[in-house]
């Protein structure tokens, strides 16, 4: 019998070539691969092993009480799986596995009539390869089907500036403080599950990913978007009841790196397509303190003196955040401004990056140091896509910005 991996290099070859993906193996393997949207995030391939009357390793790991134990041994209720992978880490017998969705991209490439956008995560430099630029990059998704690729670090940029107007707007007294980082899902997730009392300080912002599927849909109704990350929890915040329909598929940069391997895309020979559209500080959103940093500095650019500064804190990993939650409950804040992120590292220590994270935050530091704009306040691209968005200037654009907010239960 063909196992997982197998049956999936030879799906999405035939995938690519235009084949039907018909293979033989067993049922419910293939279909996990043609239709992953109907199953779990997160599922058990093989008969748990385990003994039922001593602690499981992968339910030990998780965070989120998302592991059941059933008559067949342990399953993964998707309702509580915020993706962040633990317990396919901690399984010794290699038997959970995370989704894959790529399958369906692919046929969607060959046969949709309209436009479908890759959006890569900020965390993008770099992994594929040393020598593959961001302008090969381009070419290379061109070459695949895509209509083109944007960059998500442009909608960090905006979502940079919505919440430093947020802040400047909404933080006036030493008491008053607001959480972020709207672009980790794991750390909404936990705040959502675990500290809900704290809501009212998370400002309603959709995540870069949310943001970039929304603006491009507002642009080009009959569009199709791809988001390519690092992250496997993007798949569950696709999902989610407030963000359904702006982001149609999610991928990794693995799912990617599959597809450039069975089509043959030398990827570092392309010519480049450059369309340099990012600042600086959006870029940053892939490392831990990147935000924290973007929004400091675009807080400064809007009022140099306000009386209330902004204080920042940060956390990554999941430990280190519940441990700066706690000290924020127990009334040791030391900030106003609390950013977190679930992997340790940052997107650039996501579980399904392809480099280590030290190497990525160094390649995303690089091409941040590129970029023709510091924050988006100066960045003129920010501006003239607002404007054809209908924002003619920043202030209404905090007014009305709604096509960026999100409503947590």
């Amino acid at each position: 019998m063909k196992t997982l991996d197998e049956l999936y290099q030879q799906m999405l070859k035939r995938a690519a070539d235009g084949k039907p993906i018909g293979v033989e193996g067993e049922p419910r393997l293939i279909d996990c691969l043609a239709h992953p949207d109907d199953h779990p995030l997160v599922w058990r391939v093989k008969p748990c092993l385990c003994p039922p009357d001593e602690p499981h390793s992968c339910e030990e790991a998780c965070d989120w009480g998302a592991i059941k134990r059933g008559p067949e041994g342990v399953e993964v209720d998707d309702s509580q799986c915020v993706g962040c992978q633990a317990c396919v880490d901690a399984c010794k017998l290699d038997n959970l596995k995370t989704r894959k969705d790529i399958i369906p991209v692919v046929q969607e490439l060959r046969e949709y009539d309209g436009p479908i956008y890759a959006m890569v995560a900020p965390a993008v430099a770099g992994q594929f390869g040393p020598d593959v630029t961001m302008g090969k990059l381009r070419t290379a998704f061109k070459r695949l089907g895509f209509t083109g690729m944007l960059e998500v670090a442009v909608f960090a940029d905006i979502l940079t500036l919505k919440e430093a107007l947020e802040f400047d707007r909404n933080i006036q007294s030493e008491d008053q403080f607001q959480l972020t980082s709207c672009c980790c899902p794991m750390w909404i997730a936990m705040i959502k599950k675990l500290y809900h009392q704290l809501l009212p300080n998370v400002p309603g912002s959709v995540s870069p990913m949310i943001a970039g599927g929304r603006t491009v849909k507002a642009l080009h109704p009959k569009a199709k978007t791809v988001f390519i990350g690092p992250c496997l929890a993007k798949k569950a915040e696709r999902n989610e009841p407030d963000l359904v329909g702006a982001v149609d598929h999610v991928l990794t940069y693995q799912e990617v790196k599959d597809l450039f391997s069975v089509t043959d895309i030398d990827l570092a020979s392309l010519p480049e397509d450059n369309v340099p559209h990012a600042s600086e500080a959006g870029i940053s959103y892939a490392y831990a303190g990147g935000v924290a940093e973007a929004v400091t500095t675009t807080v400064h650019q809007l009022d140099p003196d306000r009386k209330v500064d902004i204080k920042t804190r940060k956390a990554d990993g999941v430990p280190a955040c519940k441990a700066m939650i706690n000290d924020i409950l127990e009334g040791n804040r030391d900030g106003n401004f609390f950013e977190g992120m679930g992997c340790i590292g940052g997107c650039v220590g996501g579980p399904r990056a392809i480099i280590k994270k030290e190497e990525g935050k160094a390649n995303v530091q690089a091409y941040g140091k590129q970029a023709f704009s510091r924050t988006p306040m100066e960045n003129p691209y920010v501006i003239e896509l607002l404007k054809k968005l209908g924002f003619p200037t920043v202030e209404e654009f905090l007014e009305n910005s709604h096509l960026y907010d999100r409503h947590f239960d």
